[in-house]
């Protein structure tokens, strides 16, 4: 029994080996690989905005009313006290009338008691009156000229308020924005038109919450008008907004931009970008990473050996079809980038031509 053993136990012992003889070698895997160097990043960011005017503002009624008229168009060209707008004065005019009659009135009051007041004196002279009756005709005349020079106050700011009811444009410039039309009930204060006056021209843009570092950082700017985009025009950042809008979420901002102000069109849709060139840094396409264990690394290969050590890498963003590699590779190394996924550490491999 035991010699059936044995005999069993040497024949499986020899298939084995049998086995194990006839097992052909791993074939030499051919892969393709690339020698690291190292290249400039720049990125682009691309925000749109639109032509204004340096100086810009608002224009409105300083008292309300339905208008009556309306002398401009956009795009207008208006010059320095130019009347642009009327709403109607009747209401203005009946109270600056109102107002007169009460200046009318207390000027009257006034000059009867002065002229008590001189009767008074006599009469204090000769000892008919007492002090004290003509102390009291004193101020009855320092009171009824207050009331003459308070309904004079009333007077002038009742004829100021029908003098608003024209709106005339406080310097030359262009309408850029129109908001109101003959008939229209307007507010005291309601913005109606916006006036741009002549002079630098500038680019508005609104900048995402995202970008503000970015845009604070940027040493220049490049602008192009949509109607001239084989021309750019250089640019600095001027002017940029404290609080973000609250619809919006971004902030405004203001580039100014170097060319002749008639090449800058009011209105005019331009495209501002910002390019910022970063240090050198290596980049790999995208199959030359692969993930084990969680962590990123890629294939070095050993020309001296034949084959390929894994090395971790830290990865940072994807550009297109290629990884941004922050570290664990430096230039001049040769790794394999096709067919990763398919290797084991100290395979050999034959790199393709």
């Amino acid at each position: 029994m035991r010699k059936l053993l044995a005999l069993s136990l040497m024949c499986l012992t020899a298939a084995a080996c049998r086995e194990e003889a006839a097992a052909p070698p791993e074939p030499i895997r051919p892969v393709k690989v690339m020698t690291i160097t190292t290249a400039s990043q720049s990125s682009r960011l691309a925000m749109a905005g639109d032509v204004r005017a340096r100086h810009e503002a608002p224009l409105a009624f300083r008292v309300g009313g339905k208008v009556i008229e309306r002398n401009v168009e956009l795009g207008a060209n208006v010059r320095q006290g130019q009347v642009l707008g009327r709403i109607e004065a009747i209401d203005y005019k009946l109270g600056a009338d109102a107002q007169a009659a009460d200046v009318a009135r207390f000027r009257a009051e006034l000059a009867l008691a002065e002229t008590d007041l001189n009767r008074f004196n006599g009469l204090r002279t000769r000892g008919f009156v007492t002090e004290a009756e003509l102390a009291r005709q004193k101020t009855a005349v320092e009171s009824a000229r207050a009331r003459l020079k308070a309904a004079e106050a009333m007077q002038s700011e009742s004829n100021r308020q029908v003098g608003y009811t024209t709106l005339i444009a406080d310097s030359a410039g262009v309408v850029t924005a129109l908001d109101f039309n003959v008939g229209q009930v307007v507010a005291a204060g309601q913005p109606v038109l916006r006036l741009a006056r002549p002079g630098e021209r500038e680019v508005e843009i609104h900048i995402p919450e995202g970008e503000l570092a970015r845009i604070k950082s940027a040493k220049a700017f490049e602008v192009t008008l949509n109607a001239r985009p084989n021309q750019s025009y250089p640019g600095t950042l001027r002017e940029l907004a404290a609080a973000a809008d609250p619809a919006t979420r971004t902030y405004a901002a203001r580039i100014t931009v170097n060319a002749a102000q008639d090449a800058l069109s009011l209105n005019m849709s331009a495209t501002v970008q910002i390019v910022q060139n970063s240090a050198q840094t290596i980049r790999l396409p995208l199959p030359a990473v692969f993930t084990r264990d969680g962590v990123p690394r890629v294939w070095r290969f050993d020309a001296a050996t034949s084959t390929v050590r894994a090395a971790v890498v830290t990865t940072g963003a994807v550009n297109g079809n290629d990884w941004q590699i922050d570290s664990g590779l430096s230039p001049g190394e040769v790794v394999v980038v096709a067919g990763a996924n398919l290797l084991h550490e100290g395979q050999k491999v034959r790199p393709l031509p």
